[in-house]
């Protein structure tokens, strides 16, 4: 399973939306697997992973609890909540690390240290002010919502996993519409694929879509756009991979699978995820790529970043974008 689409982060227009295994709707009668018929970016729910740590850090961030150069300390690796043992994905410490090292190596001790300076309560109110575990009423029909139950647990752990995208999962579409906040000063948009109605008397008429609330400060979106960019310029390829005059905000995500059985999650499935938006100074596109249980590559990075660098190209030519720097 597959999937990827594209917004305009101002106002929610879906410019394009794909999903993987696909079928003819023109011969719809010859497909032999029912679930195919699912859009993957709508009707299923996952577990994204670590591109959920930037919608954590730019809680604390506009609670005025840290900044990017905040430190934490992590000499292990790994600790120990409730009996339960969280390891950095390399199962390494960084000894005293930034928030932005956290960004940058998607660190998961650091983002239980974000989540215990936000406290539990406003943890939850950010997380579901960014409408996760709410239909976004795309236009689209069978849309589901997110399973967001571990953000009201009174268990520790399901708050400390949380931080760093385990035990809550979000359908592709709510998951792109909070990563629009990032992008457009912080603003809830409506996404949509319809822009208007065609009536055979009175002709056209566009579809007035409002914007939402305000759940981040435009400072905060500024100052966690520019720890975005960082981690695209530096983090990824070192360094090889970043754009000269396009500056591009963008967070992998490499997240294990659950069991079926609810008796914990897969050694060897995962869930990759990986999404941009650019120009990072003023976006044109949110962008979110993902993969189901891919073969032969261990993290996002291996996997998403190729064809994103391809599209985002096209996207930049396409719609001929001025560069930002």
């Amino acid at each position: 399973i597959a999937g990827a689409i594209v917004m305009d982060p101002h106002d929610g227009s879906i410019i394009a939306m794909v999903g993987d295994p696909m079928f003819d709707p023109n011969e719809y009668g010859k497909v032999k697997d029912p679930s195919v018929f699912l859009n993957p970016n709508t009707e299923r729910v996952y577990e994204i992973g670590s591109v959920v740590k930037p919608l954590v850090m730019a809680a604390a961030i506009d609670k005025g609890l840290l900044t990017p150069d905040t430190t934490y300390t992590d000499y292990t690796g790994f600790l120990t909540i409730s009996g339960k043992t969280i390891n950095n994905f390399d199962k390494k410490g960084r000894g005293v690390a930034s928030m932005q090292t956290v960004l940058d190596q998607s660190l998961n001790t650091g983002m239980v240290f974000v989540e215990n300076k936000l406290g539990h309560e406003d943890f939850r109110k950010y997380m579901l002010s960014y409408g996760l575990g709410e239909k976004t009423n795309v236009g689209l029909p069978g849309e589901l919502s997110g399973l967001v139950s571990n953000l009201k647990a009174k268990d520790e752990v399901a708050y400390a996993t949380a931080a760093f995208g385990q035990g809550i999962a979000v359908t592709p579409i709510e998951a792109v519409r909070a990563w629009g906040t990032l992008a457009n000063g912080g603003y809830m948009v409506q996404p949509h694929v319809v822009a208007g109605i065609e009536k055979p008397i009175n002709g056209y008429s566009p579809i007035a879509y409002s914007l939402g609330a305000q759940v981040l400060k435009t400072e905060t979106t500024k100052t966690i756009s520019t720890m975005l960019t960082h981690v695209f310029d530096v983090a990824y390829g070192g360094g090889k991979i970043k754009y000269d005059h396009y500056s591009v905000a963008a967070k992998t995500g490499t997240a294990q699978i659950a069991m079926p059985n609810g008796q914990g999650y897969y050694a060897d499935k995962h869930m990759h995820s990986f999404f941009a938006y650019f120009p990072a100074s003023n976006p044109r596109f949110v962008t979110y790529f993902f993969i189901r249980d891919p073969k032969g590559a261990q993290f996002a990075s291996q996997t998403l970043i190729p064809p994103f660098l391809d599209f985002s190209k096209y996207l930049i030519h396409y719609y001929e974008i001025p560069p930002d720097r």
